[in-house]
This record gives structure tokens, C-alpha cells and sequence, in this order.
């Protein structure tokens, strides 16, 4: 697994657990960065998907 292999939304949902909606949300909001396809789908970097998801997580704790 490389932090820079860009991943579906669908395989960045089943990665951390979470709904297609869920990642689709984030790109969404701008906390996850994506880039779009000629097609209008979204990649985002694994390394930024885990980077959200310990920030989220630490956020929580801290809460």
C-alpha cells in the first residue's frame, strides 16, 4: 500500500470503515481532498483519507 495510491470513494469507505456517503460528505465539506476524472468521479490519496481519519479521531477525544 502506497500513501499516494488513489483510491474510489468506495474503497476509501470500506478502508476506515465508514459509508460511501460518508467519504463522498468530507469531499464534499473540503476536509478530504479529491481529485475529479474526466468522468466527474472522485480519488482521493490514501495518505489523506487516513490523515483525516486520526484527526477526526483525535478531535473526538479531545471533545
Amino acid at each position: 500500500m502506497e500513501a499516494d495510491e488513489l483510491l474510489t470513494t468506495g474503497e476509501a469507505a470500506r478502508e476506515v470503515g465508514v459509508s460511501r456517503a460518508t467519504v463522498a460528505r468530507w469531499v464534499r465539506l473540503g476536509l478530504l481532498p479529491a481529485r475529479r476524472l474526466p468522468s466527474g468521479h472522485a480519488r482521493v490519496r490514501r495518505a489523506d483519507l487516513h490523515r483525516l481519519v486520526t484527526e477526526q479521531g483525535s478531535e473526538d477525544e479531545e471533545g
